[in-house]
């Protein structure tokens, strides 16, 4: 384990190995898979960020197996990228238009990611801007920047699936080298969700709290304290589903509030390049898209 007594000013190379199981490990037939895929878009020269638990890895050194490859995609490059994964062999699936596509290949799949199933964002040039170079299954890649992953982490939430982990081992790891206003900026008004992880950053980690500049709890704590004892007039609001659309159904539902989930995810699949992802001819299969009633 690292050396927890006093405040490093960055975990080295060496101790963010040993918060691992081991180097980034996939198996031979996995691997050859992922590189046919990665060497099909990079051949298309189309822009790309690796994420999922292979970019956590790269900026924490902590390993986890999984069975499929993240990658992220503006919108106007997804039907490019799906073209040359099926020229490449893979079958293609446009799982949810507003957000997902998935290219196969017997039991392994690699995700195309263009925007947030809630609806709130479409992935941008930022992320490509900002990420760094790395190298999965023998290819060159680039890695999603530790800003875009914590932003997009902030908003799963879900009772089989929560990512608070991965945020705190990201602020552990990268506090010192991120760049906290592009942070901020990009969480813009869900800085609550930020907020409550550098609560719990603090909470899991008592020794490393200047790992996150004091400047920036100041901030979101006045913030916090401007709403204290203030409801908001919209008392039938519930913002439950963008972080969870599952365990806040009830609330939906039953309970008569309203979410803004599901206009959120119309606007989405009315833009332009969405409407574009959802009428190309290049996808195999078309999964059933998520119905959103509110």
């Amino acid at each position: 384990m690292p050396n927890l007594r006093g405040r490093p000013t960055r975990l080295t190379p060496e101790e963010r190995k040993s918060l691992t199981h081991g180097d980034f490990w996939i198996p031979d037939d996995e691997r050859e898979i992922y590189r046919r895929a990665l060497e099909a878009v990079t051949a298309a020269d189309l822009p790309y960020v690796v994420a999922g638990g292979y970019a956590v890895y790269e900026h924490t050194g902590i390993y986890r197996h999984t069975k499929d490859l993240d990658l992220f995609f503006e919108p106007q490059h997804v039907v490019a990228a799906a073209r040359a994964l099926r020229d490449a062999g893979f079958t293609t699936r446009l799982e949810d238009s507003h957000w997902l596509a998935k290219a196969m290949m017997g039991e392994y799949f690699v995700d195309l990611i263009y925007g947030m199933g809630n609806g709130v964002a479409l992935i941008d040039n930022g992320w490509i801007d900002h990420s760094r170079p790395g190298i999965l299954a023998a290819c060159p890649v680039r890695i999603a920047p530790a800003e875009e992953l914590i932003w997009h982490r902030l908003f799963i939430s879900e009772r089989h699936r929560h990512d608070m982990s991965d945020i705190v081992h990201l602020i552990l790891c990268c506090g010192d080298s991120l760049d906290w206003e592009r942070l901020i900026v990009r969480v813009g008004e869900h800085w609550p969700l930020l907020l409550s992880q550098l609560l719990m950053f603090a909470y899991v980690y008592p020794g490393y709290r200047t790992n996150v500049p004091s400047w920036v709890t100041e901030q979101l704590l006045e913030r916090a304290r401007a709403q204290t004892g203030v409801n908001d007039e919209d008392q039938d609001l519930t913002r439950g589903p963008l972080i969870s659309r599952f365990s806040f159904t009830i609330d939906v539902t039953e309970w008569g509030f309203n979410s803004p989930r599901g206009e959120q995810i119309r606007k989405v699949r009315q833009r332009p390049e969405v409407k574009e992802i959802a009428q190309a001819d290049v996808w195999d299969q078309r999964a059933e898209p998520e119905f959103v009633s509110s």
